[in-house]
């Protein structure tokens, strides 16, 4: 190539590279683009978590909700016992849900004593009382899987009984006071039934309502622990003399002396069973329930109480 190609070729490159000026007719240049927002990442989920959220909730089954919308109509509107239900036809036709769907929600009030269900040509259904001894049916058997040792429960009757003795000696009638002295003078009935029934009715005699019902339950547990104890006819005896003077304590209304004498009723048995080795065992040791299983179904199954 010769010197003055190679000085065109040179100059024609070098005025390729120029930026064009303004006003040359050449199109401008586009505007730098602009990024996309930046979207932060999902919040992190707290550990198991699921799509629902941490509690994971899950609709309730059919037979609870149609369970709790009986349960409220029933102690909603004081539906007196024996008051007539609609029948499983009648429910499922109503509720548009299955027969099995409704017989479960029966069988849920059923079991809490809600209501009864007479099978048959002359069946039905019908409102019922809860029966108390469902709170010993309940908490028996927790009681002796964890091995609540007798000491326990011996414990908590020394903390409330004394006073409600003397709450029984404050409100007491006065026929509640005559049947609490006739009791005490009666001997002991048979599975030291008249020991555990002067309990029960010295609680009724408090006039709470929630004492009662509360203290069904070690009364409970003192039935069916009794029966298996190792007590003697002078034990028994001694027990109804406590219980002469607890009752004409309340009887003549003096709080204070039905108080002690209670305390020293139960102080005197709780010796007796430390004597017998008995207060750091369970309450109703295991083997009983193998032993006596028709006894403690009675018991849990309300049967005393009827």
């Amino acid at each position: 190539m010769s010197s003055t190609a190679r000085a065109s070729a040179a100059h024609s490159s070098s005025s390729s590279n120029r930026p064009a000026a303004s006003g040359e007719g050449e199109a401008a240049a586009p505007p730098p683009a602009v990024p996309p927002p930046t979207v932060p990442p999902p919040a992190a989920k707290p550990a198991g978590a699921g799509w629902l959220g941490p509690r994971g909730r899950r609709a309730p089954k059919a037979s609870i909700l149609l369970a709790n919308e009986l349960r409220a109509r029933i102690l909603g509107e004081g539906m007196p016992a024996g008051t007539e239900l609609p029948s499983e036809v009648e429910l499922t036709r109503e509720s548009g849900l299955g027969r099995a769907t409704v017989r479960e929600a029966l069988r849920l009030l059923e079991s809490e004593g809600l209501i009864a269900i007479r099978r048959g040509v002359q069946g039905g259904i019908e409102v019922t009382r809860p029966n108390l001894s469902q709170l010993s049916h309940s908490l028996a058997p927790i009681l002796t899987l964890s091995e609540a040792p007798l000491a326990d429960l011996v414990a908590f009757r020394m903390i409330i009984e004394p006073a409600v003795a003397s709450l029984a000696a404050e409100q007491a009638s006065e026929d509640q006071r005559t049947r609490l002295v006739e009791l005490a003078e009666h001997g002991p009935g048979d599975g030291y039934q008249n020991e555990v029934a002067f309990h029960v009715l010295l609680a009724e005699c408090a006039g709470n309502e929630l004492v009662r019902v509360l203290l069904m339950v070690p009364h409970d547990l003192l039935r069916l622990h009794l029966g298996g104890e190792n007590i003697t006819v002078e034990d028994v005896r001694e027990a109804n003399r406590a219980h002469h003077r607890i009752s004409h304590a309340v009887a003549s209304g003096d709080g204070a002396d039905a108080a002690r004498a209670m305390l020293r009723h139960l102080e005197s048995f709780r010796d007796r069973m430390e004597r017998l080795g008995r207060l750091q065992q369970p309450i109703v040791p295991r083997e009983r329930w193998l032993k006596d299983g028709a006894l403690l179904r009675e018991v849990l199954q309300g049967e005393w109480w009827e």
